[in-house]
């Protein structure tokens, strides 16, 4: 299993255990499946995981769950 395949495992078991979607990962635009209380518990639930910090331009130029993995091994990298 390759890192990015990894994290991306990771950060989607995280969705679905601190959202609580009892039918999976959602597909495609996150942003169109959460509402804005989902969206911001996910934004929360993640940088305390991974102890990094989301600037708020993320939120409109992220939408995707592999834009979020990207974006969450980007802030690892830079810590």
């Amino acid at each position: 299993m390759t890192e990015h395949s990894a994290l991306r495992a990771e950060i989607s078991a995280l969705i679905i255990r601190e959202l609580r979607l009892t039918e999976g990962m959602p597909e495609g635009d996150l942003s169109e499946s959460l509402d804005s209380v989902q969206r911001l518990s996910l934004v929360v639930a993640i940088e305390d995981h991974y102890e990094i910090m989301f600037d708020e331009e993320d939120d409109t130029a992220v939408t995707t769950l592999d834009e979020v993995v990207q974006l969450v091994a980007a802030r690892l990298a830079s810590r």
